[in-house]
């Protein structure tokens, strides 16, 4: 049965990492700092800190104060880390099968954004599934909610203060955020903020583990697992094979049936319910 585009969202992944998702029915969420784009989170947050900054410009006592203050906590990676597991609309995307996916030699796992959206609909300051915004209007509008919200603070609560919860305040806000150059790859971000130390997180029928590390490229990465067992048979909808990957649709099938991802062991193909399909992507 062909899914729409737009109630999926791909997760492209080296065959290992596929193979660790399908097993453990769990998808990491790694601390944003250490991806390959130095300006996570910063980006945004410039933003939105020059334009205060503008807006007080005049004032000589104001402006010394936001920026006394804002230094005290402008460290965006401290103990409180962003976590991140990414996704894009893109399926069959040679862009992800290169960069995302051992360069072709990949999988790209095919979830349900409709519950994703509903997982994560709570609003809870911690944890939030949205796309990721790149349209240089869209960002200005929630750029200029952000500076009206942190000048009516200055008003309630003073200029030091505000400047020192900027951070703390909005670092959700800044995940979301990204320069228009990355416009193509039409990103959804799930994203947890929470300490890099503690207990595990219930949130209905998902569970994130307690922080744990690996080593990538040489740095010390810290992650959470999601555990998504109680509802991995309605989470995963398409498989796909990258077009530089030496698996056949059929091992993909065994394993699915393997770790229980079907009802039943009869009623059910290549399609339904979960599609396993080769990318077309021309690409050697």
């Amino acid at each position: 049965m062909k899914k729409e585009k737009s109630d999926i969202v791909y997760h492209y992944c080296t065959l290992e990492g596929f193979l660790g998702i399908i097993q453990n029915a769990s998808l990491w969420v790694s601390d944003i700092s250490k991806s390959n784009d130095g300006l996570e989170c910063i980006y945004g947050r410039n933003q939105i800190k020059d334009r205060i900054e503008k807006e007080i410009a005049t004032d000589a006592e104001a402006i010394h104060a936001w920026k006394t203050w804002y230094e005290v906590n402008s460290d965006l990676h401290g103990s409180m880390l962003t976590y991140v597991a990414c996704f894009s609309e893109k399926k069959d995307c040679l862009s992800q099968w290169r960069g995302y996916a051992d360069d072709g030699k990949g999988m790209a796992i095919g979830f349900n954004k409709k519950l994703l959206e509903r997982l994560f609909k709570s609003g809870r300051f911690y944890l939030k599934f949205a796309k990721v915004i790149y349209d240089k209007n869209e960002q200005e509008r929630h750029i200029e909610r952000v500076v009206k919200e942190n000048l009516k603070r200055m008003e309630e609560t003073g200029v030091g203060h505000t400047a020192l919860e900027l951070n703390d305040n909005y670092r959700m806000d800044f995940s979301f955020y990204k320069h228009p150059g990355f416009a193509e790859e039409e990103e959804w971000r799930l994203v947890l903020n929470s300490k890099s130390y503690g207990c595990e997180i219930r949130d209905g029928n998902i569970t994130f583990s307690e922080p744990k590390y690996r080593v990538v490229k040489g740095k010390l990465v810290s992650y959470r697992e999601l555990c998504f067992s109680n509802i991995k048979k309605n989470f995963i909808k398409e498989i796909w094979v990258g077009p530089k990957t030496d698996v056949e649709l059929r091992d993909v099938k065994q394993v699915l049936e393997r770790y229980q991802y079907y009802d039943t062991e009869r009623g059910y193909s290549m399609e339904e319910p979960i599609l396993i399909t080769k990318s077309s992507s021309s690409y050697r």
